[in-house]
């Protein structure tokens, strides 16, 4: 080989080994801005993931406080039901009410609906003794004689006055405080006209001096029903209606069941 063509292998290798450096470096510079371009992506993709776990873990977080109010709010009510349980024992109304169960914590989310319907099965009994019990009103008028012994208002002598009596306008509607079958509705000596309604638990009602019965003797009603309007029939002094409360025959002082509270508890 002459010097000529060594000198031209030469550069040709030379241009061949420059366009080679040249293509690599150029190639080299893509690859390194494609990576950043991934990496930037990867970046946001990062940074969007920890968004949304930052988000979860919010929401998290409110649902486990809601969970733990929610269980003290239950915790409220079962209190609620035992205080109002122990009312009704104290008037003598004894009852078993399906059990409550153990407190449950907010990390047992899943028993929180057995636990709140196990307390909703307590109310509903609750709500249907007090509405089989004559708990309440039967006419709203101010308290003219209470149960027991008063100065006869014919003779003036002492006698015993067998329930409380209740001032009244003329037929203004009477209405039953419980719910219960109508055992008696017509006239009856002193009581004038009367109705007697039989409940649950032993107990009866009477409404006496009626102006006017609206009900029927084996008729079922049920509590707030309007029985009668007040007027002054049989032995009376005025429009008012006597209202008379009996269990398993004896009498009971209607003051005990007229207001739900801890003066009239005893």
């Amino acid at each position: 080989m002459n010097k000529t063509n060594l000198i031209k292998y030469y550069i040709i290798g030379l241009t061949l080994i420059s366009f080679t450096a040249l293509f690599l470096s150029l190639n080299s510079s893509g690859d390194v801005k494609q990576l950043k371009q991934k990496l930037s992506r990867k970046d946001e993709v990062i940074k969007q993931l920890k968004l949304q776990l930052e988000e979860r873990d919010r929401k998290i977080q409110k649902l486990t406080q809601e969970k733990e109010a929610l269980v003290e709010k239950l915790k409220i009510i079962e209190e609620k039901i035992k205080k109002a349980n122990k009312t009704l024992k104290r008037k003598g109304i004894r009852i078993r009410l399906p059990q409550g169960g153990r407190f449950i914590p907010a990390e047992e989310g899943d028993k929180l609906q057995l636990y709140a319907d196990s307390l909703d099965k307590n109310i509903e009994k609750l709500l249907k003794v007090m509405a089989d019990v004559p708990i309440g009103v039967p006419l709203y008028g101010r308290i003219t004689s209470r149960f027991g012994y008063r100065k006869d208002p014919f003779n003036g002598k002492r006698a015993f006055h067998s329930g409380i009596d209740l001032r009244a306008r003329y037929k203004q509607p009477v209405f039953a405080t419980a719910n219960g079958y109508v055992e008696f509705a017509g006239w009856s000596s002193g009581y004038g006209k009367l109705v007697i309604i039989r409940h649950r638990y032993g107990y009866k009602t009477y409404y006496g001096h009626l102006a006017k019965i609206r009900v029927k003797k084996g008729r079922w009603v049920k509590a707030g029903t309007v029985i009668g309007y007040a007027g002054s029939t049989g032995r009376s002094t005025g429009v008012h209606l006597h209202y008379e409360i009996r269990r398993y025959g004896k009498l009971v002082n209607p003051l005990r069941l007229l207001y739900l509270n801890r003066t009239n508890s005893f």
